[in-house]
């Protein structure tokens, strides 16, 4: 058993004991806090891919899933008369036996609204079969807060986590984060990731002249692997301001942040072993995994799953225990590790466009795979990220794509490997069958790849000072001897 499998092994079996602590295990990670219905944000995802393989397709419910939600974060915004007293976050509300719920956010004496966290089933939004059987309603009667009567409800607005709000809220929630600047840089706009789920949902910008198959594909691909990926990286960064805020039991703590921060990357689907079959970035790693010979060897799970279960649990324990400097190197190495399945993805269809008589339907899907890394790409190579570019974008004309080939490409990819943080035995190389691989796509040597562009330039320019420093010292020594000898 190698080192990787057998810490797996062990984090799998240390996690499903329960001995540290008693909230639900999601694909091998087990959470600080009660993540479980942040998880579930995979069944809109879900749902929006049910509606996209449709047939046929159904792009107005696709769309309402998308923008409106129904599985994640049920709470309801309710309006009452001002509050005799003060209403504590956690207190139990109830309208008779139906509604059930917690408060959300403590609210004031004289306050005349409510938030409220479901616990009874209220599934409304975008869903297209919704369940309304534990709903607060203004016909249900008199709420109680923590026992006390406070009247009847004068209205009612149930709200959940969407896929799009994701991305709608970045610019006010990830503003100085610095990955999230990176993209909002490239792309130009805060709400990027949405912005091109919409352009497939509704055959509009870069998907104006798609056909159907490629409309499907840039919104799916999109909504998991961009607004999602994104939200991920962002509970991240919100767990380590709150350790460094000194944030102990606030709604956002370090460590509830930081299981936010795996819930949304794995999904409730892929249940407690991660074994199941998931629509996020957790199961895109185990499909690109078996592409490209990087699943482990004993349970063939993917191995970047396994090093992100390990970081994971990592930051969660720093976390815990105080060592909020700790953090920011192990998010930095997840969201390295995280980008290998986005590399993997570009790098597949870019092969099956150019080799293998892919269609509108693999192009747009490698037009959402590197879309999703070409910002990172781009911060650390402009060049290189303008060779991907042009030939994988959306907007490249039909007669352009993949025009310089895939080897161009693949190069391309691979000049940025060790500024992206990861090697050429993350991401493997492209299988045609058992340990075959197709002409060219062979994993890459880590020996010959270049240096990141920025470490080139420095030392270049460090090359550049010494010479200099050499030449000063050369002309110094020349004026020493011609004043010795005059």
């Amino acid at each position: 058993m190698t080192l990787a499998v057998g810490l797996r092994a062990y984090l799998l079996a240390f996690c499903s004991s329960g001995v540290q602590g008693s909230y639900d295990v999601i694909a091998g990670y087990e959470p600080g806090s009660d993540v479980v219905q942040h998880s579930r944000i995979d069944l809109d995802q879900k749902e929006m891919e049910a509606h996209l393989g449709a047939s046929p397709v159904d792009f107005a419910k696709a769309k309402a899933i998308y923008q409106n939600g129904g599985n994640s974060g049920a709470h309801a915004s309710i309006t009452v008369s001002a509050l005799a007293a003060d209403a504590a976050k956690g207190a139990e509300v109830k309208q008779g036996t139906v509604g059930v719920g917690k408060m959300k956010k403590a609210a004031a004496a004289g306050d005349t609204s409510i938030t409220v966290t479901y616990q009874s089933t209220c599934r409304e939004g975008g869903l297209s079969v919704q369940d309304t059987s534990g709903c607060f309603t203004v016909a249900g009667g008199a709420l109680t807060v923590g026992g006390a009567d406070i009247g009847a409800p004068t209205a009612v607005t149930n709200k959940y986590r969407t896929l799009a709000g994701f991305s709608t809220a970045a610019g006010k929630k990830m503003a100085s984060w610095p990955d999230y600047i990176v993209y909002k840089d490239y792309f130009k706009v805060e709400d990027y990731a949405n912005q091109r789920v919409l352009a497939g949902l509704d055959g509009t910008g870069i998907c104006a002249a798609c056909d159907e198959a490629a409309k499907v594909q840039i919104a799916k691909k999109t909504s998991a692997y961009m607004n999602v990926w994104m939200y991920a990286i962002h509970e991240m960064e919100d767990a380590i301001a709150d350790c460094q805020a000194g944030c102990i039991d606030c709604n956002d703590d370090p460590v509830h942040a930081w299981d936010e921060g795996w819930a949304f990357y794995a999904g409730s689907l892929e249940g407690t072993d991660g074994k199941s079959s998931g629509k996020l970035i957790y199961a895109l790693a185990e499909k690109r995994c078996t592409n490209y010979g990087t699943c482990t060897a004993a349970d063939g799970g993917a191995a970047v799953n396994e090093a992100l279960l390990a970081e994971f649990t990592k930051g969660k324990v720093a976390l815990q225990q105080g060592k909020c400097a700790d953090v920011p190197a192990i998010k930095k190495k997840i969201v390295e590790i995280m980008s290998v399945p986005l590399v993997q993805g570009s790098l597949r269809y870019a092969y099956k466009v150019a080799e293998l008589q892919g269609g509108s339907k693999e192009y747009a899907e490698g037009a959402a795979f590197s879309a999703a890394i070409l910002p990172r790409v781009h911060a650390c190579d402009a060049a290189k990220a303008k060779i991907i570019a042009d030939n994988m974008n959306m907007e490249v004309a039909e007669a352009d794509r993949m025009k310089s080939g895939v080897a161009a490409v693949k190069e391309a990819f691979e000049a940025t490997y060790k500024c992206l943080g990861i090697t050429c035995a993350h991401v493997g190389g492209l299988i045609v069958q058992d340990a075959e691989f197709y002409d060219g796509m062979a994993p890459c040597k880590d020996a010959d790849l270049p240096e990141p562009a920025a470490a080139a330039a420095e030392a270049e320019g460090t090359a550049s000072s010494s010479v200099q420093a050499v030449m000063a010292l050369s002309l110094w020594a020349l004026v020493l001897v011609q004043v010795a000898l005059s």
